[in-house]
């Protein structure tokens, strides 16, 4: 049976690498500058043929937007064209001379707009006399270097429904990766075999789950489309669908119906053994390719970290891991604890800590290697919007980690106390009771949903920029906060 089980889940392990390999992960999140010619608040001596940016992964070519003003107008410079996917250049008129303020809007997969702006000055015998005056003035004005882009109220009603989306997601995964680690012991996604309350409970959760993530997908790319609305005047909704975005969004819907669709036929042929074989194993796939889906639409990118063949791996080990740990807890409280039977809630809960103790440090240290790769230096841990969001993540996680270890010695304890004879049991003092572990169960998810939240924040807040060239004057790079706690920032 072992063999069997082992087998069926390295097909659904190919098969879902398969789906992975064929979503549009050629463009990423939160593309962030490399370098910029001319470079920033430097002065070349005219004529300037052109402006160039090159980015640390792709960005979406019909989205992007680049914008080249001066004393001479608002337009010096042609459409911008694409090297490659990383690397645009924009023609320069031949007038263009003075102070010049390059703005553009970036957008990566997940939608999430990226302004940025910098000057530069052209010298011409024209305008010699009077540029310095005009660079004072344009180091006073010009924007910050990289910031994210969108009003106020639309970021919020995203990170809102990011939020929905992972809480959403994670459970799933939760439900599928606890059935699997299960599946031998007859308690969540039992076969013919094992108990129908649990499973019964399981199905809905995953129906009420699956169905309200197919809604969810067109509602967060319509909020998505109104925000870049906001910064791309004339790009509409039917231009953002027909985008990678559109595409990214399109097939996550695609998958939750199908995952929908995949329990639907599972409940019905409940009582067929051979098509519970073979469901649950597309019913891995699915939930798989949806882990694979979110990853594409994160800071995950081509050049967010390095190595490509490592980094990404890691990521999606990471996922699913904190998907099991977050996932598996609101597994055990949704369909074990309701269930009632103290037997099978210690087994449960048992097995789960025991995969929790092995693969907590393997999340840990992944978690914590993302983090440092994707900010630029451990400064701007504490000195940058993203960092401070990251700060109060990894602090969730330490304090879920500690009741996990309360959660391990309570189960200890009631194997030790199981362990002894009928006789030793009397008149000792009772061990720990399926409510006062169901209640450490619970603050350890809470915490867990605390960090969900954090990482749909996360996936909102602008990555510190890695913008290797000349810092601007007045703005300097990876400090765009005043601090955690007045910590300072200079």
């Amino acid at each position: 049976m072992r063999i069997v089980w082992l087998g069926r889940g390295l097909a659904a392990t190919v098969v879902a690498a398969g789906l992975l390999l064929a979503l549009p992960l050629h463009a990423q999140a939160h593309a962030r500058i490399l370098a910029v010619l001319p470079a920033p608040s430097s002065t070349v001596t005219g004529p300037q043929s052109q402006v160039l940016l090159r980015y640390n992964e792709p960005v979406d070519r019909s989205l992007f937007r680049l914008t080249v003003e001066g004393d001479q107008g608002s337009a010096l410079a042609g459409p911008p064209a694409f090297q490659d996917d990383e690397t645009i250049v924009a023609r320069l008129k031949p007038t263009a001379a003075g102070v010049l303020l390059v703005t553009w809007v970036a957008v990566g997969l997940d939608a999430h707009p990226v302004v940025g702006q910098y000057y530069f000055a052209v010298r011409t015998p024209q305008t010699a006399a009077a540029l310095q005056s005009d660079i004072s003035q344009a180091a006073r004005r010009v924007g910050s270097f990289e910031s994210g882009g969108g009003a106020a109220g639309l970021t919020g009603l995203i990170e809102a429904a990011r939020s929905v989306e992972i809480v959403l997601l994670y459970a799933v995964l939760g439900i599928v990766l606890l059935g699997a680690l299960l599946w031998r012991s007859r308690p969540v996604l039992a076969t013919a075999a094992g108990p129908p309350l649990p499973a019964g409970r399981a199905w809905r959760a995953l129906l009420v789950a699956g169905a309200a993530s197919a809604v969810l997908m067109p509602v967060l790319l319509w909020l998505n489309a109104e925000r870049l609305s906001e910064l791309l005047i004339g790009v509409g909704t039917s231009r953002i669908v027909a985008s990678s975005i559109g595409a990214l969004w399109g097939v996550k819907a695609l998958l939750w119906l199908g995952l929908v669709g995949v329990v639907m036929l599972i409940v019905r042929r409940g009582r067929d053994a051979r098509a519970l074989d073979r469901l649950p194993v597309v019913l891995a796939v699915l939930a798989l390719a949806l882990a694979g889906a979110f990853v594409a639409g994160t800071h995950v990118g081509t050049g967010s970290a390095s190595p490509e063949w490592l980094y990404i791996p890691m990521m999606m080990s990471h996922i699913l891991l904190t998907a099991f740990w977050a996932g598996g807890l609101l597994a055990l409280l949704v369909v074990v604890f309701p269930g009632g039977d103290a037997a099978q809630i210690w087994a449960a809960v048992s097995r789960f800590s025991r995969v929790m103790t092995v693969t907590a440090g393997v999340l840990v240290a992944t978690g914590l290697i993302i983090l440092v790769r994707l900010l630029s230096n451990l400064n701007a841990l504490w000195c940058t919007g993203y960092g401070v969001v990251a700060g109060f993540k990894v602090t969730g996680v330490a304090l879920a980690l500690i009741f996990g270890l309360v959660n391990n010695r309570m189960v200890a304890a009631h194997r030790r106390e199981q362990e002894l004879p009928e006789a030793a049991r009397r008149g000792r003092r009772a061990g720990p009771t399926v409510l006062s572990l169901r209640r450490v169960v619970i603050a350890e998810a809470v915490l867990l949903l605390g960090v969900l939240v954090l990482a749909a924040v996360l996936g909102e807040t602008q990555l510190p920029p890695l913008f290797n060239g000349r810092a601007l004057p007045g703005d300097v790079q990876n400090v765009v906060e005043p601090g955690l706690f007045g910590s300072g920032c200079q």
